[in-house]
């Protein structure tokens, strides 16, 4: 593979740290970092490493474009090399009233997986749909595990507030399952829908509608916040950038007016919510801003007694499998899909 930005990355790997020694400690445990040179881990691919590169300098590139021009020019390119490597049938719909995708396999679904189903809700902050929404998420999956998606495009900030997301999901999910039994579907999704799958799972709880069968939470955790170590180290490290304002205050965007004690809007926080979830697989990378939030729910999940399973790949950025040319994505599909498919029935 011709590398993307080479030197760089040699700059990178070869960086050493600027200074050595204690760093100053507040009374409170906040750290003062000292300015370090932090190069590219060494046990991630260099595909991996050259693609989070790629996507900070592409991202600093379109700075200030309109919300759809970002999205069109930064992930329009991995689509294209999503539906190359896996290829798919896809064809709009709406179920419920709501605006879907729905993706197949080429050739169709087979007779015996007829019966079952995957739910995508796509990523984005609660404000934007990349370029054709899910399809980064969706077309891998359906492409390895031979099962229809279904992907979801929800309503979205600043038009719309907490729960519109969350009932655009319950209201397809209801007529999905006049002909599909829960225990035949999944519901997965990546940033802020990993978020909205958790959510939604809380949701259809307090709804009277039965768990799926499986669920997975991607690059996020069930905090909207998604506070911790992460929030800064993994936002640095993995794209480039200092966080937006401190962590702890009042919610934003989307989730602005929703209550603390809300457990449909903040999952995690509520171990009653947490003891209901279904099977739950959470896929993160070390350099996501969203890994301490992740480990954080996989934490609370396993205390309450779910199946949960944490898949961590070193290096990796956020949304690191939206790039289908690195290695680790590969890795994750494939835990992704052999996840759901052993567990829908």
């Amino acid at each position: 593979m011709r590398p993307v930005v080479p030197l760089l990355i040699a700059a990178l790997a070869f960086a050493a740290p600027a200074a050595a020694g204690p760093v100053p400690l507040g009374q409170d445990g906040q750290t003062s970092v000292p300015a370090l040179d932090v190069p590219s881990s060494d046990l991630m691919s260099p595909e991996g490493n050259q693609s989070r590169v790629e996507h900070i300098l592409t991202e600093r590139a379109l700075k200030g474009a309109p919300l759809d021009a970002f999205n069109a020019a930064l992930f329009g390119p991995r689509l294209e090399r999503t539906k190359v490597a896996f290829p798919v049938t896809v064809r709009q719909d709406r179920i419920a009233g709501v605006p879907v995708l729905i993706y197949e396999p080429n050739g169709g679904v087979a007779p015996s997986r007829r019966r079952q189903l995957l739910i995508n809700v796509h990523g984005g902050g609660f404000v934007g749909c990349f370029t054709e929404c899910g399809g980064l998420e969706s077309i891998p999956i359906a492409a390895l595990t031979g099962l229809k998606v279904v992907s979801i495009d929800y309503r979205l900030a600043p038009a719309a507030r907490f729960p519109a997301a969350s009932e655009d999901v319950a209201a397809v999910y209801r007529a999905l399952l006049k002909e599909i039994p829960a225990k035949g579907i999944g519901l997965f999704g990546c940033s802020a829908g990993g978020l909205l799958t958790a959510q939604s799972l809380a949701w259809f709880q307090t709804h009277d509608l039965p768990a799926p069968a499986a669920a997975g939470v991607f690059c996020a955790g069930g905090d909207p916040g998604m506070g911790g170590d992460s929030r800064i180290i993994g936002m640095v490290l993995g794209d480039g950038e200092a966080p937006d304002g401190p962590a702890g205050g009042p919610p934003r965007g989307y989730m602005q007016g929703a209550r603390p004690d809300d457990s449909a809007a903040f999952p995690a926080s509520d171990p009653a919510t947490l003891r209901r979830f279904p099977p739950t697989l959470i896929v993160v990378g070390t350099r996501d801003f969203a890994l301490s939030s992740a480990v954080n729910l996989h934490s609370k999940l396993v205390a309450n007694d779910v199946d949960a399973r944490l898949h961590v790949w070193e290096g990796g950025r956020h949304a690191f499998f939206y790039d289908v040319r690195v290695p680790e994505a590969r890795e994750a599909y494939d835990v992704i899909a052999k996840f759901f498919t052993d567990r829908l029935r």
